[in-house]
């Protein structure tokens, strides 16, 4: 569940398990680590504690580094540095453990102006906007691990547009925790999700800069937001909503905050005001109580909400929330339920993709090798183009030739003439 992304720098190296926020944070964190005197060689781990077993590869990662970095400091934070702070503070070879709360202030007026560190040979920019979550969901731990919601000022948020325009990204991704929560703690005028969306807009309007949303809320999206993404070409055509379940009692014991109902009708909305648009998100599989007609409400949800880019996770208990209390169905359901969803998920993906075959489209580059390149279309799909270009670059009317599986990855196969 958890992915483990490596950089290395001459002092710095960060090694980041879990979500894109995370990798935000450890980017921030070299950034600021290499502009100080300090001659120590420092490994920032970056961990994970969503499930048992995003804390289990975070255990192991920190092993792992204190072998291979016998003469570094070892720094561990992120959420298994407060899940499970005991181990680590009496792991041998640890120098620090660092709590989410207690991190340096990851504001990007610290950073080297003159010298691209943030983001250095990535295709996009996350751009911070909140942290933290003032939800309780019976199966989730961030709000303990994370704390409330905390939002960034407008300025902060600027100066962060101004360092990824100041460097050429074009486009820039809006990541936080629950980033539909933003400016509800901050009590100044109407400042919301919607006005920060507005407010970068305006700022990169010259630059023609893309926006993304990263993960939402199904139950924070509102008029203006549906409006904002109706009108403006720029916000890009791809939503990914923290959803689940498709079963409105299996919501419910979740404590979540929205309903299968809720979901449909605003996949239909959205498609309705953007025809190229790819809706997924989260599911969980085998929470306590779902029974197999409610595991099936969820399966036939894909169809309902035509639902294609799924992530899909079995449930896994995480000691310290409600959910933990409950009776767990047996393991060997809870896989057959999270194989049986993934099957049918990937076949509505197939689909999609083969929805776009004889259309013509746009792209970002993510990477390029031997004359192909390799990248995310607007609608966030993974593509294939003949040609080699910039990492970063967007990519205009080139043509979907055909659909590929690709080490797994289903995929587009597109030419440019």
């Amino acid at each position: 569940m958890s992915r483990l992304i490596a950089v290395s720098k001459p002092k710095i190296t960060t090694i980041t398990l879990g979500c894109r926020f995370n990798f935000y944070e450890s980017e921030v964190m070299k950034m600021i680590t290499n502009r100080t005197d300090n001659a120590d060689n420092v490994v920032i781990i970056n961990t994970c504690a969503v499930t048992h077993e995003a804390e289990r590869q975070s255990k192991q990662a920190v092993r792992k580094a204190i072998r291979k970095n016998v003469d570094a400091k070892i720094v561990v934070t992120g959420c298994a540095a407060r899940t499970a702070k005991d181990y680590f503070r009496k792991l041998d070879g640890v120098f620090d453990v660092i709590q989410n709360e207690n991190k340096e202030q990851l504001d990007i007026s610290q950073a080297y102006w003159s010298t691209p560190h943030l983001f250095e040979d990535r295709a996009r920019a996350f751009l911070q906007i909140q942290n933290g979550c003032d939800h309780c969901c019976t199966y989730c731990i961030v709000p303990f691990t994370r704390g409330r919601s905390k939002s960034l000022s407008p300025e902060i948020i600027l100066k962060q547009v101004e360092y990824f325009l100041r460097f050429g990204f074009n486009e820039i991704v809006l990541s936080g925790i629950d980033i539909a929560s933003y400016g509800k703690d901050i009590g100044e005028g109407n400042l919301n999700l919607f006005s920060v969306i507005e407010m970068i807009l305006e700022k990169t309007h010259i630059a023609g800069t893309r926006i993304r949303l990263s993960s939402i809320d199904p139950a924070a999206v509102d008029r203006d937001l549906l409006s904002l993404f109706s009108s403006e070409t720029r916000i890009m055509p791809h939503f990914h909503f923290s959803i689940q379940s498709g079963s409105n009692d299996v919501l419910k014991a979740m404590k979540r905050r929205h309903s299968r109902e809720n979901v449909i009708e605003i996949c239909e909305y959205i498609r309705g005001q953007r025809s190229c648009v790819a809706i997924g998100g989260d599911i969980i599989t085998g929470f306590p109580m779902e029974t197999e007609a409610m595991f099936e409400e969820t399966v036939k949800l894909v169809d309902d909400a035509k639902l294609a880019l799924l992530h899909v996770f079995p449930y896994s208990v995480r000691s310290g929330t409600v959910a933990a209390s409950m009776v767990n169905l047996p393991k060997n359901i809870i896989r057959s339920r999270a194989n049986k969803l993934r099957e049918k998920v990937k076949s509505a993906k197939r689909a999609l993709l083969q929805s776009f075959v004889g259309t013509i489209t746009s792209g970002l580059i993510e990477k390029s090798k031997d004359s192909v390149s390799i990248g995310k279309t607007d609608s966030y799909i993974p593509f294939r183009l003949n040609g080699s270009f910039r990492v970063g670059e967007v990519i205009h009317d080139f043509t979907v030739i055909d659909v590929t599986e690709d080490d797994p990855e289903l995929m587009l196969v597109c030419i440019r003439e």
